[in-house]
């Protein structure tokens, strides 16, 4: 399997293609600064755990944008529409909501600076050749994968 992509990457990538044409791919820089882990060892089954979670401010930066031609609007309901889409639980992790610094470099563009706190989980599965030694085992870092019931007999005694 093959490591998760993180929230960060996700809300670059949406970003990336609603502004396709507007934006040019190299214009648009992200990176996670300023992070807490929260170590909490959750066994998810089939050996799979979720050993902790990455709370950071994920930093995106976009040169040249077009505030003449792609309403700035646009971009802050674009950050706004993704997540509440991606169903994140930010309440229940204490995340901020997105800081916005836009510099007006010329009459045709502006660098807009983009904070938001994003949280990841980290999770393992086993491998045997994998970097992670926990609980006497080798894991490589990747979602657990986690079963989930199809079908349920239930046998209710006691009940006419």
């Amino acid at each position: 399997m093959s490591q998760t992509i993180t929230q960060l990457q996700q809300l670059t990538e949406f970003l990336q293609t609603s502004l396709q044409g507007a934006i040019h791919t190299n214009n648009i820089d992200a990176w996670q600064e300023r992070g807490t882990l929260h170590g909490i060892g959750d066994d998810r089954g089939q050996d799979g755990y979720a050993i902790a979670k990455w709370k950071y401010t994920a930093v995106i930066a976009i040169e040249k944008f077009p505030h003449r031609r792609v309403n700035p609007y646009n971009l802050l309901a674009l950050i706004s529409a993704f997540l509440i889409d991606s169903d994140w639980e930010r309440g229940n992790f204490g995340l901020d909501d997105p800081a916005i610094e836009i510099d007006v470099v010329s009459s045709d563009d502006a660098t807009i600076m983009i904070d938001v706190q994003l949280i990841d989980d980290i999770e393992l599965i086993p491998n045997d050749n994998g970097p992670i030694l926990f609980n006497g085992a080798r894991y490589h870092v990747s979602l657990a994968p986690i079963s989930i019931a199809e079908d349920v007999d239930v046998d209710v005694k006691g009940q006419s």
